[in-house]
């Protein structure tokens, strides 16, 4: 029987990221991933809100994400708290684009969900890249989890 939240800690991303980074949003959005992060994507990759619920965004290569929403299962949906989240996780789940200069357009919705307007932190979270209101990041840095 697994325990309750356990799907949330399955599957071993091939990705390895690394690093921080300060970047900044476009005028339309956009946002540039560090060169450093380019290569291990193609021009593909899925954007979310935190797996963890903290209040940033993950960018996951394509093979990645499909690895880890394959390893959902059926007993994940039996427990009414996990598919309240994993419903409005994948509700939330966005496929973007990458351009040649490496831009991904983050929506609207997904910026005010990081409280991203300008400025990014990237930082590679090992097997994705976490996208953070740099005032954010140094309250939780800081012990600070809202």
């Amino acid at each position: 029987m697994r325990r309750r939240g356990e799907v949330w800690q399955l599957g071993e991303p091939t990705g390895r990221f690394f690093g921080s980074f300060s970047h900044a949003l476009d005028a339309k959005g956009r946002l540039t991933l560090p060169v450093r992060f380019r290569g291990q994507f193609g021009d593909q990759c899925f954007v979310t809100p935190s797996q963890y619920e903290d209040p940033c965004l993950v960018v996951w290569r394509v093979e990645d994400f499909n690895a880890f929403v394959g390893e959902v299962r059926a007993e994940h949906w039996a427990d009414p708290e996990e598919r309240r989240r994993l419903r409005s996780w994948a509700s939330e789940a966005f496929e973007a684009e990458i351009d040649r200069l490496g831009r991904l357009m983050l929506p609207p919705s997904h910026r005010a969900y990081a409280n991203l307007d300008h400025d990014v932190r990237v930082h590679g979270a090992f097997g994705t890249v976490e996208l953070w209101d740099p005032a954010t990041w140094e309250r939780y840095r800081g012990g600070d989890r809202g």
